[in-house]
């Protein structure tokens, strides 16, 4: 056994051991625990000399795993007007937010907001290009909903950005919203439609880097000590940030990165390359969308209700889309199972996830390593029979159980109807079926 060169001590040290449940003391030896137990018996397989902490009657305990979140995006949403449920309880306090935001700003300079929540904030109402053109008149301005699948522009964002109303949507799943007519109302849906207007949001290597390092240190503040990048939003040219952040002793959060998958192409990272503080390991991949936006892949439609209709935009009928054709990631799954990557693939309805799954199924009959392991991310909506399927794959769900404890209600009364929402983020069953979920 190595001797450890540093010595933990507290009043109340839990292990997640179930032989040993707690322990007096932890041994780290090169910033690998290598002992647990009494301090007597810690303090036998140290060096002579060793580091020895003593945290009095605080609580050690494992550092958490986040295994979905993006540091980059936050560290933007952060730098963005808050007009969050969270802090604006309605809709004055939100349109107050942003006039102080305009009267602050010279004209023609861009502001950003985040946070937009029709659910969380009362009174809300219809956002789109009109509303925010009488708010902001000589800024081009851009409002993010907190799902992150929308955004609401004014007619000087997209005057701007360059789109008109003859713009085609983009490739990839986005969509602009349009009237009767056709004209663009400023609504933007997924992230492909939003990248004309984000390419504006302040991108300089330092201020990049100084937010990223702040998101990090809010990770390690909530006892976060690894997290997973699923899908990189800063151009390639700065992956160096996220790999110096966590060889930052001040940091100290490691980072298990996802690529975009048009972006393997663009880097000289193969599957797994990296080291022990920072690494890319996979491909994350958007199928569907987001229950608020209209755009995750249902069987069955939308609830035709005044939240749907009338505040989120979400027209009858509506069961959402996929954002590729299926040959397309056929051949984009085929091609990322040969070359050993790990896919995440986001995707919340149940069609969403079942079709997501038969593409998956058909990826992993090719050769390639057993312990793949492939995830799906957020399944807000998933088969007793799909979360079987997808144990006899290897495919491991990941929750975002979030979406119960904000927004249960509107997912019951108004957008998915009773039957469905009992099915919501069926965790239980997963692990009923075998599966090691994560949240």
């Amino acid at each position: 056994m190595e001797k450890a060169d540093q010595i933990l001590r507290a009043s109340s040290i839990v292990t997640m051991d179930e032989d040993q449940p707690t322990a007096e003391a932890v041994g780290i030896s090169k910033g690998r625990i290598v002992a647990v137990g009494s301090r007597e018996e810690v303090r036998a397989v140290a060096e002579p000399g060793a580091q020895e902490t003593d945290f009095g009657d605080t609580c050690i305990l494992p550092g958490l795993i986040e295994p979905h979140t993006h540091p980059d995006l936050c560290a933007q949403c952060y730098a963005m007007v808050d007009v969050s449920g969270f802090r604006h309880s309605d809709v004055q306090g939100v349109e107050e937010a942003l006039r102080r935001a305009v009267a602050q700003s010279e004209p023609g300079k861009w502001i950003f907001a985040f946070g937009l929540d029709p659910m969380l904030t009362e009174n809300l109402g219809t956002w789109d290009r009109k509303r925010l053109d009488a708010i902001a008149p000589e800024n081009p301005t851009a409002v993010m909903i907190q799902s992150m699948h929308t955004l609401f522009v004014n007619s000087n964002a997209l005057t701007t950005a360059g789109l008109n109303d003859e713009t085609p949507d983009p490739p990839g799943g986005g969509r602009y919203g349009r009237d009767d007519s056709g004209k663009l109302t400023g609504k933007c849906v997924e992230t492909t439609s939003m990248l004309p207007f984000l390419r504006f949001v302040e991108h300089s290597e330092q201020g990049t880097y100084d937010g990223i390092a702040e998101q990090y240190r809010r990770y390690a503040r909530a006892g976060l000590t690894t997290i997973g990048t699923p899908g990189l939003f800063t151009p390639l040219s700065m992956i160096d940030v996220f790999r110096e952040l966590s060889e930052r002793p001040d940091v100290a959060v490691r980072n298990v990165a996802y690529l975009r998958h048009h972006q393997i192409d663009e880097t000289p990272y193969g599957p797994g390359d990296g080291s022990d503080t920072f690494r890319i390991q996979g491909v994350k991949l958007w199928y569907d969308g987001s229950p608020y936006s209209g755009t995750m892949l249902l069987d069955e439609p939308y609830l035709d209700s005044r939240l749907c209709c009338c505040t989120l935009g979400i027209l009858p009928g509506t069961v959402g889309h996929a954002n590729f054709e299926p040959k397309e990631l056929a051949d984009l799954g085929r091609r990322l199972r040969r070359e050993g990557w790990q896919v995440l693939t986001h995707a919340q309805g149940d069609r969403g996830t079942r079709e997501a799954l038969d593409l998956y199924e058909e990826a992993l009959a090719a050769p390639g390593v057993d312990d793949h392991r492939w995830r799906l991310e957020h399944c807000a909506l998933i088969s007793r029979e799909d979360l079987a399927r997808a144990a006899r794959l290897g495919v491991a769900p990941s929750f975002h159980a979030n979406h119960i404890h904000y927004y249960g209600d509107e997912l019951e009364k108004s957008i998915l109807g009773e039957e469905r929402a009992t099915r919501l983020m069926p965790i239980g069953s997963a692990v009923q079926e075998g599966h090691r979920i994560s949240l």
